[in-house]
């Protein structure tokens, strides 16, 4: 079970960027030590942040998280946690991302 924080009906979810295909799929990291992390937003001001103002994104609600960590092998989700400088994507124009999904999963 994760805790809401705000007025979010679940945590947002940064996706891959779309290859011209309706289907889209989580953004997972390999950390530092091997591990296998999804990033998890409380907030859509969070994730832009700490991902860019151009990541793509996605909606889950508690159910659509753990199908997500049982699809994927995933070993820690990150709760809000900035990515690496280089790791962002930005938008030179400062647009709002083209792609907003709701509950990917379902």
């Amino acid at each position: 079970m994760f805790e809401h924080r705000g007025d979010s009906p679940g945590l947002y979810v940064p996706l891959q960027p779309s290859s011209g295909t309706t289907t889209r799929t989580v953004d997972l990291r390999i950390l530092p030590d091997g591990r296998i992390g999804l990033a998890a937003y409380t907030s859509l001001p969070s994730l832009v942040q700490n991902c860019g103002n151009g990541q793509p994104w996605g909606l889950v609600d508690e159910r659509g998280l753990a199908e997500i960590r049982a699809s994927a092998d995933i070993d820690v989700v990150l709760l809000d946690a900035p990515l690496p400088l280089l790791d962002r994507r930005i938008h030179s124009d400062s647009k709002a991302p083209d792609t907003f999904m709701t509950d990917p999963l379902r």
